[in-house]
């Protein structure tokens, strides 16, 4: 009987139940980064630049909406959201 954990099967059995996720050309194509370098550095700069000025702090629940503005800004959404939020606002 195969082994249902074996390190290959379990390689295989991720991928498969991912379709879409590895469609590198797709990416490329729309001018996607395919490695995760660009995300796990991006703490550096939308995240801590931010919060972490000397002598500043924060409120939990202010950290969290001053994540989510430099996120929007980060992801050039910015314009988006805030025309979105001024026409529901309307």
């Amino acid at each position: 009987m195969p082994d249902k954990d074996a390190p290959v099967r379990k390689c295989h059995r991720y991928i498969k139940n991912r379709p879409g996720q590895f469609d590198y050309k797709g990416a490329l194509d729309n001018d996607l980064p395919i490695g995760s370098g660009e995300i796990e550095s991006a703490h550096r700069y939308v995240t801590q630049r931010r919060l972490k000025i000397a002598g500043a702090w924060w409120k939990e629940d202010n950290a969290e909406n001053m994540l989510s503005l430099r996120t929007l800004r980060a992801n050039n959404n910015w314009d988006d959201y805030w025309e979105r939020f001024y026409k529901k606002a309307a």
